[in-house]
């Protein structure tokens, strides 16, 4: 019998059990669905769909677990603890659960106030910093503004509801991260616009607010009829429109500055229209400015990494250095191959890496 023990969160949850047969623990988090099905030869299970700070996660429960019937009557969205045995197996995480109860109002207010928010608000100073390093006024002026009207918005969205960044802040990191790689490439590429870039970064998802907005105090993310019925793109060209008119009567807005101010607007509408990069991906118009295309490939960068991050995180060895699909990637993801290190350890010699399997 193992010893039960505290589970930190989802992702530890995900972590873990990825390396070893079974873990025994406690865990708290916030219910977002239960739904009971049947198996083939009739016996009940639930899937479940739970999240806290780190993201979401589904989960099997079985019929012969103690608390079974107590996840049918809990109240929607309820902040819970739950002692279980957890197993991976070739249908998804699945569980035996021992004991279930309701957080108190205290309890639900410390999962709330994990190490999640230190994350967040590093990434909102930094966003800050990145924000004021914008040296054209009106796009720093511009984002400077949307940072003050929907910055609380910003800190809890997540940038997708599955694939990448599907996390409370989720959206916040995604936009530091890519601002950062954009001033990586800035040495490589000084001559484009790179105020524009980053206001396109920062811009570029903006409708995500509206599309993968999370509870003000909790971890379901919620459904907005504005969101479903126009999507991501159009709203955050409305947003841009607005605040742009809101901020027309600033003196950097209507004076004659280099490039024209409306031009200015036009190029930074066209990086979040053309973010996606294809017609078939979702967006309007194709990116047709330098600008566009390395926002788009910045994007396209970002998500696909931190994919690949959840993958190595989460995911299952299927054999070593192999690790179970996770769509959208492609194939199989294999670990990467690890830095150079001067002091090589010898080199153990395996099927793949014995003489006669190498190509010359």
């Amino acid at each position: 019998m193992q010893t039960e023990e505290k589970i930190k969160s989802l992702s530890e949850l995900s972590e873990r059990i990825g390396q070893i047969e079974s873990l025994s623990g406690n865990i708290r988090c916030q219910l977002v669905s239960t739904k009971e099905s049947t198996t083939r030869n009739g016996s009940f299970f639930l899937d479940i769909e739970i999240a806290d700070h780190s993201g979401n996660k589904k989960i099997k429960i079985w019929q012969e677990s103690k608390a079974y019937a107590s996840f049918l009557t809990l109240p929607k969205n309820a902040f819970v603890e739950f002692s279980a045995t957890f197993r991976n197996s070739s249908y998804g995480l699945q569980a035996i659960v021992h004991t279930l109860r309701v957080l108190s109002q205290e309890e639900i207010q410390e999962l709330l106030e994990q190490n999640q928010n230190a994350e967040i608000q590093a990434d909102w100073e930094l966003l800050q910093k990145k924000i004021d390093s914008i040296a054209d006024p009106r796009l720093c002026r511009l984002c400077s503004q949307f940072l003050i009207d929907y910055g609380e918005r910003l800190k809890r969205a997540a940038a997708a509801r599955e694939y990448h960044h599907n996390f409370r802040g989720g959206l916040l990191r995604h936009v530091c991260q890519m601002i950062q790689a954009a001033e990586g490439l800035m040495a490589a590429y000084p001559g484009y616009n790179w105020d524009l870039i980053k206001a396109g970064i920062l811009f570029h998802d903006c409708g995500k607010l509206w599309e993968n907005d999370f509870q003000e105090q909790g971890f379901v993310m919620k459904r907005s009829k504005t969101a479903e019925l126009i999507g991501h793109i159009p709203i955050g060209v409305e947003i841009v429109n607005s605040l742009w008119r809101s901020l027309q009567h600033r003196e950097e807005f209507h004076r004659a500055l280099i490039p024209p101010s409306d031009l200015v607007r036009v190029h930074l509408l066209h990086l979040i229209v053309a973010h996606h990069g294809l017609r078939e991906y979702g967006s309007p118009v194709t990116p047709r400015t330098p600008e566009a295309w390395i926002l788009h490939i910045l994007d396209n960068l970002d998500a696909k990494l931190e994919m690949f991050r959840c993958a190595y995180e989460e995911g299952k060895e299927v054999v070593p250095g192999i690790f179970e699909r996770r769509p959208p990637l492609e194939g199989y993801p294999i670990a990467p191959l690890g830095k150079y290190t001067p002091n090589p350890m010898p080199l153990e010699q395996t099927e793949e890496t014995s003489p006669e399997n190498l190509i010359d």
